[in-house]
């Protein structure tokens, strides 16, 4: 036993408190990981397909590996009681798994590390403003309200001033501009302090003072004269009080002869790191270690669905973010992210657009597993992740490419777990991961030639993949509508007689080819069905 190992070993029982007698059988030590054709990965020259589990403390491995995972992604200091990811590694070694870790040169040549990862989702995108608002130096500043949504354009938005009375910003503008009249929507809310005697200056000099009314909505101020200036201040005076001393108010317009608004400055999307950064990283971590692939998840932004990033941003952006990475995944959890069990299809259409922009490189893609989300309102009114959606959705990644699969697995309702799945979906992941297992080196296998199709009437959405491994055709196929059509689905596959058997896998089901070269089968909302054909 070396060092590493016996560190794992004592650390892992002293963290959990438990003997070592759940511990299923360990995964091979790692000698060498290589990035194999048809996007597989090789671990010691045989095909590995990662099944990993998401920012895990310790206390959650039984969970994992009881799930069929066989690796560990992420980490974050003080995990598990650990000060560092060296440490943390040796517990994700001790319960038998594998580890995906952020970076660090004393991992090298841990026979337990698969691989390293870039910081999650570089390209997850932010809001940025080229407006320029300086608030007075005894005011609060609130970073989550920052002040340049006070010239967003968006009267639902506001900028917090604290206190309100007595409150003064300045708007600083790039270039001067000519302004007629004067524009304010202040924000109405229980509770805050309103604007109400005001004052604004246009470079120093006053332009007009006015008594707001305490309501919603915009508030002229006509200027006696066309006031021209490069810095505009707005003083607050007096104020109507509330329980707070602080207030907010949501726009401040400018209005030229045309009736244009020149103190308008609408935000942008921008990563919160750039390309160029995260490549920097990346060969930095290669050139420290060139025998572990590197990992990134990015979001699904990617996908013209989501339309944070323009047309212009998504082509400059992604093709520059995949060559800082050897395996690249993301993330769009449909039903725990956005409510929308309609929106499955885009796991799909994601996979496929990530494989045609990455070449051969490997691709993982995380899925959801359970409601709890923090963003998709009260958990009464979330809607389940059954397994159904599970199964469907780890199979439409692997027919578009995915040879690798991840499970974010962490829940903020009723109250935040890590790995808050429900028992029904644990059956679920454990099974489907068995079959991944299983079906590994077929999955991971060339595909052949002719290719193998799938149709149904009504325009169904269906996939599968094709694979030739030790004289047998694998045929994975998903119904992935989003619609719930039940499919009547046509599987032409070359050179396949009339009565030739195709069993398919795990149901104790047999099927018939027919004349012609083609079977049916008819596939549920959903659903999943796996074919072997011995050519």
């Amino acid at each position: 036993m070396n060092r590493l190992t016996a560190l794992a070993c004592l650390s892992f029982f002293s963290v959990l408190g438990s003997s070592p007698s759940f511990a299923a059988e360990h995964m091979a030590p790692i000698e060498r990981v290589s990035l194999a054709p048809n996007r597989a990965l090789h671990v010691n020259g045989e095909p590995f397909f990662p099944l990993m589990a998401w920012l895990q403390d310790a206390a959650n491995f039984p969970a994992v590996r009881e799930c069929g995972m066989n690796t560990t992604a992420g980490y974050w200091t003080g995990s598990s009681g650990t000060k560092d990811v060296v440490e943390y590694q040796a517990l994700v070694a001790a319960a038998g798994l594998y580890g995906v870790m952020p970076f660090d040169p004393r991992l090298k040549g841990h026979p337990q590390l698969l691989g390293y990862i870039h910081d999650d989702e570089p390209d997850l995108p932010h809001q940025v403003s080229d407006a320029e608002v300086i608030p007075a130096a005894h005011l609060a500043i609130n970073p989550s309200t920052p002040l340049w949504k006070i010239l967003d354009g968006v009267t639902h938005t506001w900028s917090v001033l604290d206190p309100m009375e007595g409150a003064a910003i300045t708007i600083r503008l790039a270039q001067p501009v000519t302004v007629e009249r004067l524009g304010i929507w202040l924000t109405i809310s229980s509770g805050l302090a309103v604007a109400k005697q005001v004052a604004f200056e246009g470079d120093g000099t006053p332009l007009l003072t006015a008594t707001l009314e305490s309501k919603k909505g915009r508030q002229e101020l006509p200027l006696e004269v066309p006031a021209t200036f490069r810095e505009l201040t707005l003083r607050v005076h007096s104020a109507y009080s509330g329980q707070n001393a602080w207030g907010s108010i949501s726009e401040i317009e400018g209005f030229d002869s045309t009736g244009r608004n020149v103190l308008l400055s609408p935000p942008r999307n921008e990563p919160r790191a750039q390309p160029e950064s995260v490549l920097a990283k990346y060969r930095e971590i290669k050139a420290a270690d060139a025998d572990r692939p590197v990992f990134m998840t990015v979001t699904g932004h990617f996908h013209p669905h989501f339309d944070k990033f323009s047309d212009e941003q998504r082509n400059s952006l992604y093709p520059a973010y995949f060559q800082a990475a050897d395996i690249i995944g993301y993330d769009i959890y449909p039903i725990y992210g956005w409510n929308k069990p309609e929106w499955i299809h885009l796991v799909h259409e994601a996979t496929d657009l990530l494989a045609r922009q990455t070449g051969q490189r490997p691709l993982y893609a995380w899925i959801e597993t359970s409601k709890g989300g923090q963003w998709t309102g009260p958990l009464e009114k979330q809607k389940d992740v059954t397994p159904a959606h599970i199964r469907a959705e780890v199979w439409m990644c692997i027919c578009r490419g995915a040879t690798a699969i991840g499970y974010f697995t962490h829940v903020w309702k009723p109250s935040y777990h890590q790995f808050g799945v429900p028992p029904e979906n644990r059956a679920a992941i454990r099974d489907i991961n068995a079959q991944i297992t299983r079906l590994a080196p077929a999955i991971l296998s060339a595909e052949p030639a002719p290719a193998v199709t799938i149709g149904a009437e009504d325009g169904v959405k269906l996939d599968v993949l094709a694979r030739q491994h030790a004289g047998s055709l694998y045929l994975f196929a998903v119904n992935y509508d989003e619609r719930a059509i039940v499919a009547q689905a046509t599987l032409n596959v070359p050179g396949l007689q009339a009565g030739a058997e195709i069993e398919v896998l795990d149901e104790r089901r047999v099927l018939r080819g027919e004349a012609g070269g083609f079977f049916r089968d008819t596939l549920a909302p959903l659903a999943v069905h796996l074919y072997r054909v011995r050519m």
